[in-house]
């Protein structure tokens, strides 16, 4: 048996507004045209959905219950009219976003954690890894957006980028070790020091080993491969060892106590951030949304950096 949806919200409605007339006038429908589809539902039905009582219609128990399912297609409406409003508007919806490891805690965790609280309709889905494996996840859609560094793009892949902010990367140390002390840094101080190097493979390792070696740099003594940035800070801070560490999230990574970047400057450390982003991929207004804020959070930061 089939039932037109629109005949059981009519339905609703009747019952809701006590008459057939304050239903039609709510329902912007002429109230003949009322009368005949609630004639068609009771055909469909093979029994009465109203009786007469006086000079009322009231509905019977079988069109108070078909009422109810009237009712709830209502309440869906309403719902969905609701989410649809708040997806329009930016509060409401899924972000898929992919980040670098360098990212994910000092840039982006907090920052979510904001838009979060004041999107409460949001569900964000964070996914942390290399750039190249990223880029898959972009082209694949697993994600839509990747928040990391922004490097030349492969054409086939069919990625735009847009830059977020300038950055660099930088040499780190502890407080106090004695590179702080030099009043100029050579190639051979930096293959003195014994290392902490980021993930084989990362494009922070790639740019480490390029910028080094542009510098002058033909080896440096590696002491601890790690594909977390924060025991990288962690390990610098508490011993000689020295890192490359890109400058916008160590100023966002609350260890600046503890650390500190050399005096070096290279423009093989150049490293803007991007946002990338599938060429065919319309942003959606949560999106644009968290973007915005994702800008006005990066550019004081990048400023006083």
């Amino acid at each position: 048996m089939q039932i037109d949806p629109r005949h059981l919200i009519q339905l609703a409605t009747i019952v809701q507004c006590g008459s057939f007339g304050a239903a039609a006038a709510k329902l912007n429908v002429a109230q003949p045209a009322l009368s005949k589809s609630m004639k068609k539902l009771e055909e469909r039905l093979g029994a009465p959905i109203f009786e007469r009582i006086g000079r009322q219609s009231v509905a019977t128990d079988l069109g108070t219950t078909f009422a109810r399912f009237g009712l709830m297609m209502l309440a869906a409406e309403d719902q969905a009219r609701a989410y649809a409003q708040h997806l329009s508007t930016g509060q409401a919806g899924s972000l898929l976003i992919g980040t670098a490891p360098s990212l994910a805690d000092n840039l982006l965790a907090p920052i979510l954690s904001d838009f979060l609280a004041s999107h409460v309709g949001c569900r964000v889905e964070l996914r942390v890894g290399l750039l190249a494996e990223l880029e898959t996840q972009l082209s694949t859609g697993q994600v839509n957006l990747v928040i990391g560094p922004a490097r030349p793009l492969s054409a086939d892949l069919q990625l735009e980028t847009e830059t977020l902010a300038d950055d660099m990367l930088g040499i780190v140390c502890r407080k106090g070790h004695a590179l702080t002390r030099q009043a100029e840094i050579l190639p051979r101080d930096l293959e003195a020091q014994r290392w902490v190097a980021h993930s084989r493979g990362s494009y922070l390792r790639m740019q480490t080993e390029d910028g080094l070696a542009k510098f002058g740099v033909s080896s440096f003594d590696i002491a601890l491969d790690t594909d977390s940035t924060e025991t990288a800070y962690k390990a610098v801070a508490k011993s000689d060892l020295i890192t490359v560490m890109p400058r916008l999230p160590t100023v966002l990574s609350g260890h600046n106590d503890a650390i500190e970047f050399l005096p070096l400057d290279s423009t093989a450390f150049q490293r803007p951030i991007g946002i990338v982003q599938r060429a065919s991929h319309p942003r959606s207004s949560l999106e644009l949304a968290f973007l915005r804020q994702l800008r006005r959070a990066v550019q004081p930061a990048g400023g006083a950096g």
